[in-house]
Formats: structure tokens, C-alpha cells, sequence
């Protein structure tokens, strides 16, 4: 069994290498994450993707800040954060505390502070740290408020750009490549936080790029059909029906209220 200082060597290890198997081994089938930033917490089957969602992203490596703090239950880590183009470690992009609270040689919590707390602030944190679990928001399936949220700005900038949509036969699965995320998290995204589906989402995109062929005055004589094609839409139907979803009225009467 690894005492406490040899689990903090391991995790960080197993953290800066982004190896989610090595890290799972360090940790209770129980084991809960804490992240105080974000104010959420993941448990339970979906804790691995989680963490993994995590690594997608990062941008950093860490390594201890100071001497490890041992609680009754755990251990505390201040730890420094750099760059992983800054392998030598010369400039901390910030720094934070890492609480882990054992059982049975494993880790049961980790509770993550973005903060540059002292050694007596540590310690007072971490005393309430492991009932912050039981308290914070949930991630669904082991999907992260940061993720989801940049989830949500590349659907919005791909709305922007849209010929990702111009493709009728666009599937979610294209999709999700084109954001960068899992098809399983695309479709949490959609479906929960921003109560659309995937085709209504489409379809929307392709109506808006629809609006502006039809107001733009060198598209007078083009036809409706044409549009539609032009716009993604399998049938003009389609797009009819998509228009008096989108923006509550017929294609005909938006071009008569916005042609330019």
C-alpha cells in the first residue's frame, strides 16, 4: 500500500501524463471530484470520463508548491501550474490546492481550489472540503460546466460560418467532430441545456442562411428551390416548414418585411 506522500507522487504523475487508467487505479470505487471553480461535482461510472474530458483540454502540468499538509483524513498540495511549453518549469501560469481525503490506501475525494491559499487557510479549507461534495452541481455524464460551455461557443461559431450545415446528410456524429466533443456530450448539450435537437438546430442554422440569400437583392429571380438547395434543405417544403419555425412567419412574408 502507498503511503501519502508516495500517492500525491503517483497522481501527479499519472495527472501530467494525462493517463486516466493510472489515475483510476489511485482511486476508490466511491471516489468523488470536487471542483470548487466551477462549483460541480462527478462520482460514480462517470468519473473516468470526466477526468478525461479534462485532459482533452489541458493546457498544463503541475508540481507541488510548497510541503504536503497531512489531515486526519488525507493530505493537502499547494501546487504551481505551468505552460507544457514551459518544461522547466520558469513561470507559473497560476496556482491552487489540492485536498485529497484516503481510504483504505486510496484516494475517496479530491477537492480542487484555483486559488493561492496560505498554509493556515489549508488547513480551515480543507475541514469543509469533503461536505462540498455532497452540495455542488452534479456533471451529467461526466460532462464539465467549462466543456459544455465551449461546447456552446463552437456551436455558435459554426452557426457563424455555417457550411458545416450546407450538408444535407450532416450527421450528429460529423457534427460533434466538427465541435470537437463526443457525440454523447453534443447531444446533453442540445438536447438538456439548450432544448433543441439536433435537426431543429440544423435546420434553424440552415434557415438563417436561407434569410439572407432571399433578402439580398441578386438573388431576386433566383428561385425558392434553388434557395433551398443552396441552403441545405432537402425539399423547399423543408425549408417552408423551418422558416415559420425559425422566425414565425412564411419565407414569402420575411422577404417581403426584409428584402433589401
Amino acid at each position: 500500500m502507498l503511503d501519502r506522500e508516495e500517492i500525491v507522487t503517483e497522481y501527479l504523475m499519472a495527472w501530467n501524463t494525462n493517463d486516466v487508467p493510472r489515475l483510476m487505479r489511485l482511486l476508490h470505487p466511491q471516489a468523488s471530484w470536487y471542483d470548487a471553480f466551477w462549483a460541480e461535482t462527478c462520482s460514480g461510472p462517470d468519473l473516468s470520463a470526466y477526468i478525461q474530458d479534462m485532459f482533452d483540454i489541458e493546457k498544463y502540468w503541475y508540481k507541488p508548491d510548497d510541503e504536503l499538509i497531512h489531515t486526519p483524513n488525507g493530505v493537502v498540495m499547494r501546487y504551481a501550474a505551468f505552460y507544457r511549453t514551459d518544461t522547466a518549469g520558469a513561470e507559473p501560469v497560476f496556482k491552487g490546492a489540492e485536498i485529497l481525503s484516503l481510504s483504505d490506501g486510496l484516494i475517496m475525494t479530491i477537492s480542487d481550489f484555483y486559488c493561492d491559499p496560505s498554509r493556515d487557510d489549508l488547513v480551515e479549507i480543507a475541514s469543509f472540503a469533503e461536505r462540498q461534495h455532497a452540495h455542488a452541481n452534479v456533471a451529467p455524464l461526466g460532462l464539465s460546466a467549462r466543456t459544455s460551455g465551449r461546447i456552446k461557443r463552437r456551436l455558435s461559431e459554426l452557426k457563424t460560418e455555417m457550411t458545416v450545415f450546407l450538408d444535407p446528410s450532416l450527421t450528429v456524429a460529423q457534427l460533434s467532430n466538427h465541435v470537437g466533443c463526443s457525440v454523447m456530450h453534443l447531444f446533453h448539450v442540445l438536447e438538456e441545456e439548450m432544448e433543441i435537437s439536433f435537426l431543429q438546430f440544423a435546420l434553424e442554422c440552415r434557415a438563417r442562411y436561407a434569410s439572407t440569400l432571399l433578402t439580398d437583392k441578386a438573388n431576386r429571380d433566383v428561385g425558392l428551390d434553388q434557395i433551398a438547395h443552396q441552403a441545405g434543405f432537402e425539399t423547399t417544403s423543408e425549408l417552408r416548414n423551418a422558416f415559420r419555425i425559425t422566425f414565425g412567419m412564411s419565407a414569402k412574408d420575411y422577404v417581403k418585411k426584409f428584402a433589401k
